[in-house]
């Protein structure tokens, strides 16, 4: 009795599934539109800052320059004197005169004693002091040349210069202030340059975003308080890695800012254009959809006979979503799939 009740089941299974698959409604993938790529809001950078500092101790004598102003690489914005500093170059000049003077004796009283050897006038013995003297004489002179290019770079340092065509935002101390040199104290720098005639525009992008992303990628930023006016940018480079704490990847876009239109510290949006190499995209109905083991599947006829193939979804688009992963523009998928289908069913 029993094997006559599960013979009667499976032929009726069998009769229902071949009566269901008989009325299989069948489709191919579209090409999905070109997406509109992503909208973020970002933040305006300068593209190079640097915090000065003095490595010359003494007054300050002169300051050349005052916040907003613009500067050129090498420019001087202020002179510390230095007293001590420059009397120790004349010192160390003087020395170099000296060691030179008792360089060029020593060559000469080596010459004589050599002459004087090869006459067997002298012993062997002189000649080899007169040239170790030599020899000492030149190592004097060249240990004078640079103890004097030491005090002439520290003399340098009584100059401060812009290392960047720029504008000055911050400045601290004003003439006759005292300045102290390699000082390790917090706040103790002269001044703050930045260079703003192209400017680094910051976001940050959730890692399904982010990793898509390309250097060279274009896109284009908005201000509210420049209305009307789109900006073109390109992709510089990414961080590379997500931050743990707030789960996203920072991009860094390249802002050209000729007019200096732009300042530095602006809030704006920033509107990312597709990759060049993002891969085509299909589109299909979502009832073709099913979710096997949490993962979304789309039935389709591959030789005659059923294949739930995995996917990867993009965008949802209502009653369309995009794959894009698992599916080609022949696939031929099934509509609405239900229960009774079975992966390698016969499809008639």
């Amino acid at each position: 009795m029993r094997l006559l009740l599960a013979t009667f089941a499976a032929t009726l299974a069998l009769t229902l599934s071949a009566a269901e698959t008989g009325k299989l409604q069948l489709s191919r993938p579209e090409p999905a539109p070109a997406a509109a790529g992503a909208r973020l809001p970002v933040r305006t950078a300068p593209a190079e800052q640097a915090t000065l500092y003095a490595r010359a101790t003494g007054m300050l004598a002169e300051r050349r320059a005052d916040i907003g102003d613009h500067v050129r690489a090498g420019d001087v914005l202020a002179v510390i004197a230095a007293p001590e500093t420059d009397r120790a170059v004349e010192r160390a000049q003087a020395a170099v005169a000296q060691a030179a003077a008792r360089a060029e004796l020593a060559r000469a009283n080596l010459r004589r004693t050599q002459a004087l050897a090869e006459k067997n006038v002298l012993s062997g013995e002189a000649a080899d002091l007169g040239a170790a003297n030599a020899k000492t004489a030149e190592a004097d002179l060249l240990a004078a040349e640079a103890d004097l290019k030491r005090l002439q770079q520290l003399q340098a340092f009584q100059r401060i210069t812009a290392p960047f065509d720029g504008i000055v935002t911050h400045r601290q101390f004003d003439r006759g202030d005292l300045i102290q040199g390699d000082s390790t104290t917090a706040g103790r720098w002269l001044f703050q340059i930045m260079r703003v005639n192209e400017l680094r525009a910051l976001l940050d992008a959730a890692p399904a975003l982010a990793l898509g992303v390309q250097p060279g990628q274009t896109a284009t930023v908005e201000f509210a308080e420049l209305p009307g006016k789109k900006f073109p940018a390109t992709v510089a480079r990414t961080a590379g890695i997500i931050d743990p704490a707030a789960g996203t990847m920072r991009i860094e876009l390249t802002l050209p800012n000729p007019g200096l239109a732009i300042p530095a510290g602006l809030n704006g949006t920033a509107q990312l254009a597709p990759a060049a190499s993002a891969p085509p995209r299909l589109l299909v109905p979502v009832n073709a959809l099913s979710t096997r083991s949490g993962r979304p599947h789309v039935a389709q006829v591959k030789d005659g006979r059923v294949a739930f193939t995995p996917v990867t979804t993009g965008r949802n688009l209502g009653p369309k979503i995009e794959i894009l992963e698992g599916l080609t523009a022949e696939s031929s998928i099934i509509l609405n799939p239900n229960a009774l289908l079975q992966d390698g069913q016969l499809v008639p």
